[in-house]
């Protein structure tokens, strides 16, 4: 009977120990390194304290990556939300090939983002080969150099980052859509409510909770926006697409300064945990 209630601790074991040991000891030691100054390959270890993260407050390029990450953060999360919604709501209209096109705004999300990047590097290319500038050029207007501006750097990053999104919303906002009862619409039409007032009244309080999940996961992962930026920009031109973790792979990876990259990595935790809380909490209260 006792080996009977321990088998399942047995047949999770792997998985945890491969948690703990990839996952809880390195973010345990990163932590504690710190604290640390240290290039990542003498033997020994500077200890200084609070001393890096004194740093941060001084330094100027952390406080403009910060800024990037925000705006990066705050323009895709809302317009990926916006266009998921719209697509859903499309599609939840019983049009044809439903399934068609669900794969399809899908797709980007399951395609790397390297490979992503690639592509969206010759969308972008400076000259008439590129599909933006030759779409530009077919309008009669002048064409851009989109990733070498700074002032169209960052907001070029940002739609690539909407397109690759927005599928993902769409998907989670339509299976949303399809678990509100049609009697609540049936009721409501009766009732004499047209279609934006049902809109406003049923489709969006009954997708709160789809929509909390979905800014949750969308701000968690913007702010950790790395991919597109190390293969597009290398956060260039003149830190206009630098965001917080590409300075801090800079920091760590090539100018080896690992124990104030464990830093910054540490206040990118704090401020991602605490917007979450915030987003999380004020989205409960208008759910009330």
């Amino acid at each position: 009977m006792k080996w009977n209630k321990l088998t399942p601790y047995f047949l999770i074991s792997p998985a945890y120990s491969l948690f703990i040991v990839f996952f809880i000891l390195p973010v345990i030691l990163s932590f504690q390194l710190s604290f640390f100054e240290w290039n990542g390959f003498s033997a020994n270890k500077v200890f200084i304290g609070i001393d890096n993260y004194k740093r941060i407050l001084s330094d100027l390029t952390f406080w403009n990556a910060m800024k990037n990450t925000m705006v990066y953060t705050f323009s895709t999360v809302p317009l990926s939300l916006a266009l998921g919604l719209l697509f859903a709501l499309l599609l939840s209209g019983g049009i044809k090939g439903t399934s068609v096109f669900r794969a399809i705004y899908f797709m980007p999300m399951i395609i790397s983002m390297v490979a992503i990047a690639v592509v969206w590097n010759w969308i972008y290319s400076p000259n008439e080969y590129g599909l933006a500038n030759a779409v530009l050029h077919v309008c009669g207007i002048p064409m851009q150099t989109w990733l070498s501006d700074p002032k169209l750097a960052l907001v070029s990053i940002i739609v690539m980052g909407v397109w690759k999104n927005m599928g993902y919303c769409m998907v989670i906002m339509l299976a949303g859509l399809k678990s509100i009862s049609p009697s609540l619409y049936e009721a409501s039409s009766m009732d004499g409510a047209d279609k934006w007032q049902q809109f406003r009244t049923i489709t969006v309080p009954m997708l709160m909770p789809t929509t909390t999940f979905l800014l949750i996961v969308q701000t968690v992962h913007s702010f950790q926006v790395f991919d597109q930026i190390n293969v597009m920009t290398k956060g260039g031109p003149v830190g206009s697409t630098e965001v917080i973790v590409s300075y801090l792979y800079k920091l760590g990876f090539d100018q080896f300064e690992m124990g104030y990259a464990s830093a910054v990595a540490y206040v990118l935790f704090v401020i991602i945990v605490g917007i979450t809380l915030v987003q999380r909490k004020l989205l409960d209260r208008n759910t009330v």
